[in-house]
Order: C-alpha cells, then sequence, then structure tokens
C-alpha cells in the first residue's frame, strides 16, 4: 500500500505535465524524418588502427576480472565540499 502511495506522488508530475504536450505524435516523427534522411549528422570518421587495436584489447582484458557479487561504496565523490 505504501508503495503505491510513493509511486502514485512521485508519477503525479508527470501527470500534471502530460495534460499541456500535445505534440508528441508529430515531434516523433520529425525527429525519425531526421533520423532517416541524416539531417544534422555529423561526418563518419574511421578509428584509427592503433587507437582501435588497443580499444579492443582493453575491452578484451576487461573479461579477465571477475564480476564481484557486490560493489563496495567509495565515498570519494562527496559534494559540497
Amino acid at each position: 500500500m505504501t508503495k503505491k502511495i510513493i509511486l502514485a506522488m512521485a508519477m503525479f508530475p508527470l501527470v500534471a505535465l502530460a495534460d499541456s504536450v500535445t505534440d508528441i505524435g508529430d515531434t516523433t516523427l520529425k525527429v525519425l524524418e531526421q533520423q532517416r534522411t541524416g539531417v544534422g549528422a555529423v561526418e563518419n570518421r574511421p578509428m584509427l588502427k592503433d587507437v582501435a587495436t588497443r580499444t579492443y584489447d582493453r575491452y578484451l582484458e576487461s573479461f579477465t576480472h571477475p564480476i564481484p557479487d557486490q560493489f563496495e561504496r567509495e565515498d570519494s565523490f562527496v559534494t559540497g565540499q
């Protein structure tokens, strides 16, 4: 019961905003058309061979470390200091 109340309270701002947004369909169609036609796309730049090799080696090395059951929390990123 408490979870439902918290969820409802969290969703309330979204419900209030939903009434004021009416062009979601038009906006989505425009964005999809831009993706399809490449409007605003940047030039495709291939990665240099040595960079690609180092990146792939680093990726492969990531599999040599076991995934821990739990991650330890580090408080090294404290805000407000």
